[in-house]
């Protein structure tokens, strides 16, 4: 019997686990399967143990697997909220994989893939990978166990499940998940390899390549360590903080709170691209949205040396430490992007002489002499070369060179060959050298070695230590996978970085979340904004992966949205989009990332209004302002709203309803027809004065048409604006008896009075009803959307949040 804090752990003379029971005797093993403590992998075979003594006098268990004649030591320690388990020794056959367990439970409602924790609401069982060689997962070429579900998502009969609304929430494979759906319950595993020897497994979706041996502590199976505890829900990070502390694992602090648990790790932040001279603007944006980080997106020319853009910091790293300095007397941090070990092909890494500690995806020889003029090489292996990557890239001495096909059969050539590739210098190559596939990526970059990935590691680290840089995404860790040494060369990578800057940088990643950097991750801002309007962009992903955060303990994060200008696809970026994802953050309690080049925030007219309403919103969410029941009705993606500040502290929240655009097309009149437009409208809201947004839209590219007197008229009222608007401008009247005109980027042209006060639009539904004169050839479209306002309630810190008095008109 092993106690791990509430969680009581029973094994049988076999070593198997026959029972987990917490305090009050509730039983949560698995009843259909039965698993080990330990098992043992050998030339691919997964045995259990025949037998297990326990040594109480030095808290060690021995396993003796007779199968292989494995005899495997166990150190075991219990402490006050949790209990430890170390590989002690190994004797017998040498032992390719220890499995820790997988522990099957009957535990279903919560299942934390990365985190490596299962709960049922009340009772949580969980456990922690203790160093980097140590693995939340399961060896990549194993057949999984009866009973592991195919899918994160499957149901439990291991068939998809097409009503299940989680059908999307399936972040990882398998073998590189801590926690796992089964048939009957979730499991927990990890595993540790002997990496001392070279092997070929599976690696990054190549069914089967060479792994090189690495050498020093991190090779040996014996030092694998996990724990493993048993608690109430709500104390589990109170758990895993005492075994970080406990255990000497990473255990960053932001703003002087555990990274967990601090209200800074999921404050929003700017993403704009500074450069030594417009350090002072990008710090002055980020203040105007009360942000208090600023994160380059784009800083590098190359990655591997990670050398900075002349353009942008022509003083090098010294340019970039001053702009640091200058945020930071603003009391602005700076962060960068990386694409952590992907290698640019102008890197010094690459060209003009190649590193020869570029990962290969596979080796062979030369069978002939290669000349310097040969277009075609022959081989004795092709299957390096029929690899499917990106690029069709060898490595041969110190010259790079391409190919563009493999014969079919023997003899084995490379045919359509380009000498010298990347600026590499062509060379006479001798028969029996050694020929390398470069492993490549569609980003058109190459991958290092384990060994000359940690030179990267240094790169960054000094980086940091060296400008006084706060914040960095490791975008692209998957990179590390080509080193086929699955997630522990991604420990190595963040970790490396992690020792060489301290503990106070934000820090999140890619989809890469091994269990042991659980820990060293502040959080994943996972979402882009690229090529879809607002609403839309992968508005899914964002909403599965709130759901991904909370069963993981995670701070919630929503991604990246654009601030765009106007485009030919499309609008520039208006309040009511940047409202929808304000009102979205603070219904999850979600940080996020505004993205907009200094090119746009020059731009762009409304940036001012737009970073003030980022200010008010993400103050009265990081304040703790909305009620739960608000923050439940904000999340609704459907749902649009406004908040307004009435004071410190203080703000009034209104429901939106934005109208679909009601079009006037005068190709579609009939002759002799005015031109205008008879649209019904329906008002959900109380009764209230008409506020419009109206555009005019050049048709065939006519942008010198234009529309004038626009007018509307409903429930017996008209309003006229003796104006003209161009094509690519747009009218916006709020209620009142004006309107003001603005060019396509938000830019206000002119404000202009209207013949009398905005119409009232009634509760329910009307008619709704426009008119112009067009003007041009091809004549522009005319779309106008309705915004009408809600009843509001107060959002007051501190306070009960009630009712604002009913207003009939906005």
């Amino acid at each position: 019997m092993i106690q791990a804090g509430a969680l009581t752990i029973h094994l049988n003379e076999k070593g198997q686990i026959i029972d987990l029971n917490d305090s009050s005797n509730h039983h949560y093993a698995s009843s259909t399967y039965t698993s080990a403590l330990i098992h043992t992998v050998h030339e691919g075979r997964v045995e259990a143990p025949a037998k297990v003594s326990y040594h109480p006098t030095e808290c060690l268990f021995t396993f003796e697997f007779t199968e292989s004649g494995t005899i495997v030591d166990v150190l075991v320690e219990e402490r006050s909220q949790y209990a430890t388990f170390e590989i002690q020794r190994i004797t017998g056959d040498q032992v390719d994989a220890i499995l820790w367990g997988p522990y099957l439970t009957t535990v279903t409602d919560s299942i934390g893939e990365s985190v490596g924790v299962v709960h049922n609401g009340q009772f949580a069982i969980g456990l922690q990978a203790l160093n980097i060689k140590t693995i939340g997962g399961w060896p990549i070429e194993l057949d999984r166990l009866e009973g592991v579900q195919q899918s994160y998502s499957d149901n439990r009969n291991n068939k998809p499940d097409p009503d299940n609304h989680q059908v999307s929430d399936n972040k990882f494979e398998y073998h590189v998940c801590a926690a796992w759906p089964t048939s009957d319950g979730s499991m927990l595993q990890g595993y540790a390899r002997n990496r001392s020897t070279s092997a070929r497994r599976p690696a990054w979706n190549l069914p089967l390549v060479d792994v090189a041996s690495i050498r020093g502590e991190d090779a040996a199976i014996v030092g694998s360590r996990i724990a493993l505890f048993g608690c109430e829900v709500q104390q589990v990070l109170e758990t895993i903080e005492a075994i970080e502390l406990g255990e000497g694992l990473p255990h960053p602090m932001i703003e002087g709170k555990w990274g967990k648990v601090s209200p800074a790790a999921n404050q929003s932040y700017l993403i704009t691209d500074f450069s030594e001279t417009t350090i002072v603007e990008a710090v002055r944006y980020t203040k105007m949205a009360g942000l208090k980080y600023v994160y380059h997106p784009d800083p590098f020319s190359t990655w591997g040396h990670f050398t900075l853009k002349p353009k942008s910091f022509p003083n090098g790293d010294e340019g970039l430490k001053s702009a640091v300095a200058l945020a930071e007397s603003e009391g602005v941090h700076v962060g960068i992007h990386t694409l952590t070990n992907f290698t640019t092909r102008n890197d010094a890494y690459v060209t003009p002489t190649p590193d020869e500690r570029l990962q290969l995806a596979g080796t062979s020889r030369l069978v002939a002499t290669v000349e310097l003029d040969a277009d075609w090489i022959e081989v004795d292996d092709p299957a390096p070369f029929q690899a499917k990557l990106f690029r069709q890239t060898a490595q041969l001495g110190s010259e790079h060179i391409e190919y563009h096909a493999v014969t079919d059969s023997a003899p084995w050539r490379l045919t359509g060959v380009k000498r010298g590739a990347n600026g590499t210098t062509v060379a006479v190559h001798e028969a029996g050298t050694t020929i390398g596939r470069l492993w490549d990526h569609p980003y058109d970059v190459f991958f290092p070695n384990i060994e000359l990935q940690d030179e990267y590691c240094t790169r960054i680290s000094e980086l940091f230590t060296k400008t006084g840089l706060k914040q960095i995404s490791f975008d692209g860790l998957e990179g590390c996978y080509a080193t086929g040494h699955d997630d522990y060369g991604v420990n190595r990578f963040v970790k490396m970085c992690y020792d060489g800057w301290g503990e106070e940088v934000i820090n999140d990643a890619s989809i890469v979340v091994p269990n042991y950097l659980w820990h060293v991750f502040t959080r994943f801002n996972w979402g882009e904004p690229w090529g879809a309007a607002t609403r839309e962009g992968q508005l899914e992903w964002r909403l599965t992966n709130q759901r991904y955060f909370a069963r993981n303990f995670i701070p919630s994060m929503l991604g990246w949205f654009l601030v765009r200008s106007a485009s030919d696809q499309f609008e520039a970026t208006a309040l009511d989009e940047i409202e929808w994802v304000l009102s979205k953050a603070a219904g999850f309690k979600a940080g996020f990332a505004i993205v907009a080049d200094m090119a746009v925030l020059q731009r762009n007219g409304n940036i001012s209004s737009l970073f003030a309403a980022v200010r008010e919103w993400e103050r009265a969410r990081q304040v703790g302002a909305f009620t739960a029941e608000q923050r439940e009705r904000l999340k609704n993606p459907k749902g649009d709203w406004h908040l307004e500040a009435v004071g410190e502290d203080d703000w009034r929240l209104y429901p939106v309803h934005l109208s679909k655009p009601l079009v006037c097309n005068p190709a579609e009149l009939q002759p002799g027809q005015p031109g205008g437009a008879d649209w019904s409208y329906f008002n959900r809201h109380a009764a209230q004065s008409l506020k419009f947004t109206l555009r005019v839209i050049p048709s065939y590219g006519n942008d010198e048409a234009s529309i004038i007197r626009p007018t509307f008229y409903t429930n017996g009222e008209y309003m006229t604006f003796d104006t003209e608007v161009f094509a690519n401008q747009y009218l916006v009247c709020d209620s009142s008896n004006s309107g003001k005109v603005y060019d396509q980027n938000w830019n206000l042209l002119k404000t202009v009075a209207a013949s009398a006060d905005a119409p009232i639009l009634r509760t329910g539904g009307q008619q709704l009803s426009f008119s112009c004169k067009f003007e041009g050839d091809p004549k522009p479209l005319v779309s106008v959307k309705v915004t009408t306002w809600g009843e509001c309630e107060e959002v007051i810190v501190g306070r009960r949040q009630m009712h604002c008095p009913n207003e009939v008109s906005q």
